[in-house]
């Protein structure tokens, strides 16, 4: 059962980006079923990392031209 308590595959999550304040939305899911088109991403890929972190967290997530910050916005299914 997929709960919206903590970040997890097939949960929907705005996050903000705390450097510029864009907001984003998108969807965890398998790597076979990714389509950024959709907004669907990969739980193996950098962005996904904030599995298992909750509303409101901050997470530090490493990119290719560094770290970024995002905050956890919104949960849902």
């Amino acid at each position: 059962r997929v709960q919206t308590d903590e970040v997890q595959i097939l949960n929907k999550v705005k996050i903000k980006n705390t450097k510029n304040n864009a907001v984003m939305t998108y969807t965890l899911v398998s790597d076979s079923e990714a389509n950024m088109k959709e907004g669907k991403i990969a739980v193996s890929t950098p962005i996904a990392q904030a599995d298992g972190k909750k509303g409101g967290d901050i997470v530090e997530i490493k990119v290719p031209s560094g770290m970024m910050s995002f905050e956890i916005m919104d949960i849902s299914i």
